[in-house]
């Protein structure tokens, strides 16, 4: 029983090491910025309005990140099971403790949600980048395919 990846390769990228970048870099420029006295900007930006402006566009861009990127687990699967990770800590799941699942298509790229009948340590719900291997497994694995599908459509009747 090998464990199929179907969480996309970006997930680490996209959930440590963009935003610790981004934290990093941009955050620093801010501080530099919030520390000089800027008296050279002209108008219609007075020197506090300019770093008002370089903050909130730095704030804003970390909730992006949070909302787009950073709720975004490790998910494998194989025969029985369903492995999740945060980088830091793993779960194991069985298919069981399923409720129904959800797909969005988020412009680039694929968010699939698996919800739980009960809070894990994760939560209710675990979502993920989709790879190309979701489908992949699904199609190898007919039989999971026909109970998540049962699954949404006993979750749509209610």
């Amino acid at each position: 029983m090998a464990i199929q990846t179907v969480s996309s390769r970006w997930t680490f990228l996209s959930k440590i090491i963009l935003p610790f970048l981004w934290t990093i870099l941009f955050g620093g420029f801010t501080l530099v910025v919030w520390l000089s006295p800027l008296q050279d900007i002209q108008e219609p930006l007075s020197p506090l309005s300019a770093k008002l402006i370089l903050s909130s566009f730095f704030i804003s861009m970390l909730g992006l990140f949070y909302l787009f990127f950073m709720r975004n687990l490790w998910v494998g699967l194989d025969d029985e099971h369903i492995y999740v990770s945060n980088y830091f800590k793993s779960v194991k799941y069985s298919y069981g403790s399923l409720e129904h699942f959800e797909e969005s298509n988020l412009f680039l790229f694929s968010r699939v949600t698996l919800h739980f009948k009960e809070k894990g340590q994760f939560g209710k719900s675990v979502s993920f980048i989709r790879s190309h291997y979701w489908k992949y497994y699904l199609e190898k694995h007919p039989d999971l395919l026909q109970f998540l599908l049962q699954l949404n459509e006993a979750k749509t009747k209610k």
